[in-house]
């Protein structure tokens, strides 16, 4: 965490966040805010909450021009290249989560958790952005017995939202 906050010290970036309303979006943009970075936030507020943005607004001192706070679906990919121009990182934290939701509903977990995520590190590349970082789930692990978890160890995909994770993963790697 010292390397994090010594690198934030250094200068001020410009960091497009996505999922910036969800639990852990939100508190990824107030830990970026806090240390004077720049932030173009992005939710659908599908599941994620406008509260959890105004929650970080009201509960730090920063400087405003350092929020810009976008209701965008990450699966408009043009908007996604027009709001990420300028940025120097991505951090991908958007995503149709449930298992349960992704069980009864497979098509909109592969076109929000898939189509969205290879968007954004299409737009991303189109950009020209230093690094993004992608949160996936463990849930790609599927039913491997052994803990802890280890990445050359998976076991049997167990979900279409595990499946959408892993088929990001896959597209991570490809992108890099």
């Amino acid at each position: 965490m010292d390397a994090i906050k010594r690198f934030l010290s250094k200068e001020t970036q410009t960091w497009f966040l996505t999922g910036a309303a969800g639990f852990i979006g939100s508190n990824i943009l107030e830990f970026l805010l806090e240390h004077n970075q720049k932030v173009i936030a992005i939710d659908n507020l599908s599941t994620g909450n406008i509260k959890n943005i105004n929650k970080v607004k009201s509960a730090i001192d920063f400087d405003v021009e350092n929020l810009s706070f976008h209701e965008e679906d990450i699966c408009n990919l043009e908007m996604m290249i027009k709001l990420m121009d300028g940025s120097d990182y991505v951090i991908h934290q958007a995503a149709l989560g449930s298992v349960p939701r992704s069980i009864k509903d497979p098509i909109a977990t592969h076109y929000n958790n898939v189509d969205g995520t290879v968007n954004i590190f299409h737009a991303a590349a189109k950009n020209k952005i230093k690094r993004v970082v992608y949160a996936s789930s463990s849930s790609v692990y599927g039913d491997h017995p052994e803990l802890p978890k280890f990445e050359d160890k998976v076991g049997k995909v167990l979900s279409p939202y595990a499946s959408s994770k892993k088929c990001c993963e896959v597209y991570a790697e490809s992108f890099a």
